[in-house]
């Protein structure tokens, strides 16, 4: 029974080393895998854009509703004068 099981072992072994793409044509393998590489770098390059923006878009939702708050609304407030007065007396940088 565990001659059979090697026997099998071998016999697949086989059939993968039939199969491999890299053993025929070498440069159509590299340019399978470089293709497979850049479309799995596209995917999460994608995905993670979605995910991100979803995450930017709930937490924004969430501040906006905190802005409401009359303490954190005034801090705001300040903070938009305070650049504003800043942006209109410095010089522009050339």
């Amino acid at each position: 029974m565990a001659g059979r099981n090697i026997m099998e072992d071998q016999q697949l072994l086989e059939a993968i080393e039939n199969i491999r793409r890299d053993k025929k044509d070498p440069w159509k393998y590299i340019i399978f895998t470089f293709l497979n590489g850049l479309a799995q770098g596209l995917g999460v390059a994608v995905g993670m854009t979605i995910f991100f923006g979803l995450v930017l878009y709930i937490v924004s939702n969430m501040i906006s509703r905190m802005i409401d708050f009359p303490v954190i609304g005034y801090y705001f407030g300040e903070l938009g004068r305070l650049i504003e007065t800043y942006s209109k007396t410095m010089p522009p940088v050339h």
